[in-house]
């Protein structure tokens, strides 16, 4: 074997056994929103910081409206699944509210994503979602169990 074909075959085994340890790190480690990762209590002051300020262009309930998505129902569903809670938190976290962008403190911007796991009938748990990036990046957003 010369050293090119060896140069491929190391290449080939290299990503093989990284595509196989990302396949078991995927299923091992994490949780997705099925797993009650937020609590209820959190989800209320969610509510109420959507009221003050996200209401206003995603509609009661953030149900949508000709200003912005829906952020609950197969919309949601569509666009999240398959992402990070991480991901949806930096969202808010740098982009909302649009007339205040990153006004929001990180316990108001994950009591938010709360607030939109309970509106898309995800299960709450005894403990709250954090506002930290590194925990929150261990949380899939998956459409079905």
């Amino acid at each position: 074997m010369n050293g090119f074909n060896r140069y491929l075959a190391a290449t080939a085994a290299l990503f093989t056994a990284a595509a196989i340890n990302s396949a078991a790190f995927s299923q091992t480690s994490g949780k997705s929103v099925w797993d009650g990762v937020y609590a209820d209590a959190q989800s209320k002051r969610g509510e109420e910081v959507s009221k003050k300020g996200c209401v206003t262009c995603h509609g009661d309930e953030l149900k949508g409206s000709d200003l912005a998505p829906a952020l609950q129902g197969d919309d949601f569903r569509g666009a999240w699944s398959g992402r990070t809670a991480a991901e949806l938190f930096e969202k808010i976290q740098t982009t909302m509210p649009a007339d205040q962008a990153g006004s929001l403190k990180p316990e108001q911007s994950a009591d938010l994503v709360a607030y939109m796991f309970k509106l898309n009938e995800y299960p709450a748990g005894a403990t709250e979602l954090a506002s930290d990036m590194a925990a929150l990046q261990q949380i899939k957003i998956a459409s079905k169990k």
